[in-house]
């Protein structure tokens, strides 16, 4: 089958409020943004974020830069990306055993690391898992035919279960253990405080360990020192999953694999980040719910691409429309909302002076939904993605540096293929399936640090389409 019929849509009147947080009318003072970041970073985002392209803010700790134009964010994360590291308390909170992951590293170590996990995560190295994954997503959809007509669940927590199953299955195949390290590792590091947020010397960053969000991380390390020395020994006749792939990956520039302890701390930030598809893919249906006309054009053209049958791995790419509605919902709701960075060195960004030491920020939270940047940018319209898209929007001419859901440059997220891979399943099977409907419930808030999520998760009902 080629390309989809065109289906009658209604005129899409002014569509409706979507959930956002709070949104200051002025800039925060220091004590104002220590109160709100950790509880929610989304709420220390003022207006002026979304009508200015670069700003300066001065605060008691120092200067701080938000870049949204797209040069600007090209210069940052990509051209000159080796000079904007992460900022301490973000690598501090992702140090496990041995400082080694990605997270948390910088320089020379985190291009060995890069250049080793880049081809263990690539779509080609994807590909083989995604028969399974298919079938896991239809076992889930028969779980979901079986609650009661009428009851509301929470999707996020829902969804969870087919996430972490999957994510496993790619991870190390029918390991059963491997299941319950992701499930506790997707809360991780859960809440942030102001600890998180201060300057810690070094001596005092053990506190980290303790705190009851995020310890007994520990456990898991001989699991997998268990399951990665099983993967590297003469006998071993399992798949070639992604364990199998770090621990054989080499880096091709200087022939070196990484180490035990390298590959421990890589699964774990691996593992951390592992819940992100369950963010848009719970957004998804939160605004397919509230938007019939787009839900419609879906389900008309998985009807007539897949004609009930179940999707294979060389549909995924046909379902063009799918994927529309995935890019705005990540506009809407990027999985990554902020992404924070100290100069090592001064530079010019956009004509502006940005001395060593200061922060600056890039936040797809803003950026997606930017006025000087996107045509009324809080609603929700797939067709902004569009082939032959004709606004000054459009795909053709949108600075690839305006949309960054997974970010961008040598640091954009190594899992997004997998990450966009599992969405395109479940979504594509699911929405062949059921109607989601929104059930009463908590009010619907976007909070995010490192990650972005529903404050209460959403209620919905599951309503069966045929």
């Amino acid at each position: 089958m080629t390309s989809a019929p065109a289906i009658e849509v209604r005129e899409a009147a002014p569509g409706p409020r979507l959930a956002m947080p709070p949104r200051p009318k002025r800039p925060l003072s220091t004590l104002g943004l220590l109160r709100t970041v950790p509880a929610n970073s989304l709420a220390a985002c003022d207006d002026a974020l979304f009508d200015e392209l670069f700003i300066e803010r001065r605060y008691l700790w120092g200067r701080l830069f938000v870049v949204s134009d797209p040069d600007g964010i090209r210069q940052v994360l990509q051209d000159n990306s080796d000079n904007y590291l992460r900022i301490s308390p973000v690598r501090r909170v992702f140090e496990f055993s041995a400082r080694a992951g990605m997270v948390c590293i910088e320089g020379e170590d985190w291009w060995h690391h890069r250049r080793v996990l880049n081809p263990a995560l690539d779509h080609r190295a994807v590909r083989p898992d995604v028969p399974r994954l298919i079938a896991l997503t239809e076992e889930m959809a028969r779980l979901l035919a079986k609650l009661p007509t009428g009851e509301a669940v929470e999707i996020g927590r829902t969804l969870t279960h087919l996430v972490t199953r999957t994510t496993g299955q790619v991870f190390a195949g029918n390991e059963p253990e491997i299941d319950a390290m992701l499930l506790r590792m997707g809360r991780y590091p859960e809440k942030y405080t102001l600890l998180d947020l201060l300057p810690l010397p070094r001596w005092l960053r053990f506190v980290d360990r303790y705190r009851r969000s995020r310890a007994g991380i520990e456990k898991y390390y001989p699991l997998l020192d268990r399951l990665v020395a099983e993967r590297r020994s003469a006998g071993y006749a399992g798949d070639r999953d992604l364990l199998w792939r770090m621990a054989h990956g080499v880096d091709r520039q200087t022939g070196e694999r990484l180490s035990l302890a390298e590959i421990r701390d890589e699964v774990l930030t691996l593992a951390s980040t592992a819940a992100t598809p369950l963010r848009p893919m719970t957004w998804v249906w939160y605004l397919l719910a509230l938007h019939p006309e787009v839900e419609e054009k879906l389900h008309a053209e998985l009807d007539h691409m897949l004609g009930g049958r179940t999707p294979g791995p060389d549909d995924l790419p046909k379902l063009v429309y799918l994927r529309q509605v995935l890019d705005e919902t990540m506009r809407l709701y990027p999985p990554l909302p902020m992404t924070l960075r100290s100069a090592a060195a001064d530079d010019m960004v956009c004509g502006h002076p940005v001395p060593r030491k200061s922060v600056v920020a890039v936040m797809p939270w803003a950026v997606h939904r930017h006025r000087k940047l996107w045509t009324d940018p809080d609603r929700f319209d797939p067709d902004r993605f569009g082939p032959g898209q004709s606004s000054g929007e459009g795909a053709a001419t949108r600075s690839r540096y305006a949309y960054i859901p997974f970010g961008v440059g040598p640091h954009v997220c190594v899992g997004a293929s997998l990450a966009l891979t599992e969405i395109l399943i479940a979504v594509a099977i699911l929405a062949q399936r059921f109607r989601f409907r929104l059930a009463p419930g908590p009010r619907i808030e976007p909070v995010a640090w490192t990650t972005l999520r529903p404050l209460h998760g959403i209620m919905m009902t599951i309503e069966p389409r045929l």
